[in-house]
């Protein structure tokens, strides 16, 4: 997508990512001759029980297969242990390429990592069998993937090293035409609804939603949002270009 000219008006993309998660996307959109606003409708924090969760991080550690849910769960898990692993001897696995990239960052070199589009659905696909899992995860969130495992036969324990918890109100002015508003999950969604709720109705009407996932459109739809868009991949990279191909018709 050519970056537009002085004289061409600007597209408005509200990116919804927590705040120390945005830099990439709206360097990517920028990039791309994108106007990135930063709103984040999901505060990443720590469990509220720090000693439990790292007392169950240390129990899990050195029989079990590992996999991290997200790159925060590989912070947070980092932050729990003080950035002292114990030696790992089940596989790492990662939900995609940011966890993996979160996990060679701290040393730690995962096994497996999910292919596009970088999802559970796809993950569960290349798993070999497996007797005891645990799922380094936040607080909340889908719970599928555990599930699904269980289902298989595995011992599965879920660790929960973050909590996603709502940000402080930050109001938009209503003149702001928001062309297009990233969403990485269903809780984003119904967060920005939150904070903005004189201005909901509008945006369902006439915002375009990018989303990483149908299980999220579907979900946007449910709400109703009438203009979606989906990622072909769970990325930056996808929302960018889900965007931009949309803009070059």
């Amino acid at each position: 997508m050519a970056v537009p000219t002085n004289n061409a008006p600007l597209i408005n993309v509200l990116v919804t990512r927590p705040s120390h998660q945005a830099d990439k996307l709206c360097a990517e959109l920028t990039a791309n001759g994108l106007h990135a606003i930063r709103y984040p409708s999901i505060d990443i924090q720590a469990v509220s029980n720090t000693p439990q969760a790292t007392a169950a991080l240390q129990n899990i550690i050195r029989s079990d297969n590992l996999i991290f849910i997200s790159a925060n769960a590989v912070t947070h898990a980092h932050q729990l242990l003080s950035t002292q692993w114990p030696e790992i001897n089940g596989s790492i696995i990662a939900i995609g390429p940011s966890t993996a990239n979160a996990l060679l960052n701290i040393g730690l070199i995962p096994r497996i990592t999910a292919q596009t589009p970088f999802n559970s659905e796809q993950l569960l696909k290349q798993l070999p069998s497996l007797d005891n899992v645990s799922i380094i995860k936040g607080e909340g969130g889908r719970d599928f993937l555990e599930k699904q495992l269980t289902a298989r036969g595995i011992n599965v324990t879920a660790v929960d090293v973050y909590k996603r918890a709502m940000p402080a109100n930050n109001p938009i002015a209503p003149s702001n035409v928001l062309h297009y508003i990233t969403i990485t999950s269903q809780l984003a969604l119904e967060n920005l609804f939150l904070l903005l709720p004189a201005q909901t109705k509008k945006l369902k009407q006439a915002s375009t939603f990018v989303v990483l996932s149908q299980r999220i459109a579907q979900f946007a739809k449910s709400l109703g949002c009438q203009h979606i868009l989906t990622s072909k991949d769970a990325s930056d990279a996808g929302l960018v270009a889900a965007i931009t191909d949309e803009e070059s018709h």
